[in-house]
């Protein structure tokens, strides 16, 4: 293919991780058949809107907070209460 031996190694690393994952991943059909969005839109419009949110004048985020509000926002919408704080922490 005429790949450098390093990235080769990598490549072939990512496709047996792939492969070996493959049940647990699942696939696109298997998703929409089960009524699941496809695709990164949902998740590309939910970021613009708290960017939006957070850059109004006069706003002042600090990374930490922005993030704990998020938290808390996806354990809202995932009714998801009874994880551990530490848990639900993001770096």
């Amino acid at each position: 293919m005429g790949l450098p031996a390093e990235a080769l190694k990598a490549l072939k690393q990512v496709i047996t991780y792939l492969e070996n994952q493959r049940d647990w991943i699942g696939s696109y059909e298997q998703w929409r058949a089960q009524g699941y969005p496809i695709g990164s839109g949902m998740i590309e419009r939910t970021v613009a809107l708290i960017n939006r949110r957070m850059k109004k004048r006069g706003m002042r985020w600090r990374r930490a907070n922005a993030t704990a509000v998020v938290a808390l926002r996806a354990d809202l919408l995932n009714d998801d209460w009874i994880t551990p704080q530490p848990l639900r922490a993001f770096p």
